[in-house]
């Protein structure tokens, strides 16, 4: 029988992450100790500090929260203004502690990415924010990943949901994931204390879970780059696979399952606390995803299963 699964294998575990996140290094309001203590207390299992145009390995006291070097690189794709973010794959970096970058023209972009390809993982950030089209973009080439959903973008301007650009540059030819982040500055802290549970709070809605060999560093980003991987601002997605042409998905209760793929093929199923969906495909010849909606509007979304 012939299956086709987004996750590696049924071997691994589940960890929890956010992408994208900044401090009072760059525009953010907490120091890396608020920032790493406050998703540490949240269950998070691994957190990447994406402060703008600066390079930071941290270290934390706490063994659980794994830390994976990252910035957010402010640069240009033809005369568009974007904004990537790249992630450290393992101990190797190619920059210096507290380097800082500035990058100021689409041929200095190219060749950032050019030398840092191979030791980072490049993710496009908040397309919606930056008012990109996928005309924009469409001849980036070395990026893994994009933002599907950036809370803070989505929360505070209602511009961080972005599965129409993603599916614009599936039906394009790109592979690229789908990530969930936060994107959190917690720029509204202007007292002392935690200030999380503010309702302006830009942290804890956006997030990846990564089915990875292990606790590290390396097994996660090593998931991510083969797309181990589900991105939720609340569903779980259990499993997710394709078997003799028919779509199974697992999850937890949703309102709304519904599968994608490269044209409005869509099947759907509705109803009350709905764990799973099983289908024959319809029409779909080059991708399907799947996304699992609850009864507040959540979503968990899957990673393309190619066909």
């Amino acid at each position: 029988m012939m299956s086709k699964s987004t996750f590696s294998s049924d071997e691994g575990i589940w960890l929890k992450g956010n992408l994208h996140g900044h401090s009072t290094f760059s525009d953010g309001e907490l120091s890396p100790q608020q920032v790493f203590d406050g998703y540490r207390g949240r269950g998070y299992d691994f957190f990447s500090l994406t402060d703008h145009n600066l390079y930071r390995k941290y270290d934390y006291a706490d063994d659980w929260l794994i830390l994976i070097p990252g910035f957010e690189l402010t640069c240009y794709s033809k005369e568009k203004r974007i904004h990537l973010n790249f992630l450290q794959k393992g101990e190797k970096s190619l920059f210096a502690q507290n380097q800082r970058f500035a990058v100021e023209n689409h041929e200095q972009t190219e060749l950032f990415i050019k030398q840092a390809k191979d030791d980072y993982l490049i993710m496009l950030n908040h397309p919606g924010w930056s008012l990109l089209e996928y005309r924009d973009v469409e001849a980036m080439d070395s990026l893994f990943a994009m933002e599907v959903f950036n809370y803070g973008s989505e929360w505070q301007d209602r511009v961080g949901e972005s599965s129409h650009f993603w599916d614009n540059a599936l039906m394009g030819g790109k592979r690229w994931c789908a990530l969930a982040t936060d994107d959190n500055h917690n720029q509204y802290n202007t007292s002392p204390g935690w200030p999380f549970d503010h309702q302006e709070s830009d942290s804890f809605g956006g997030w990846v879970m990564v089915k990875a060999k292990s606790r590290s560093q390396e097994a996660i980003t090593e998931a991510l780059e083969k797309g181990s991987f589900y991105s939720s601002t609340g569903p779980e997605i259990h499993d997710f696979f394709v078997q003799d042409g028919i779509a199974h998905v697992f999850c937890s209760p949703v309102s709304r399952i519904i599968f994608k793929g490269e044209r409005r093929n869509y099947i759907r199923q509705i109803g009350s606390n709905l764990t799973g969906f099983s289908t024959p495909l319809c029409g779909n010849r080059e991708y399907v995803r799947v996304e699992c909606i609850d009864a507040e509007g959540k979503v968990a979304y899957s990673n393309p299963i190619y066909l």
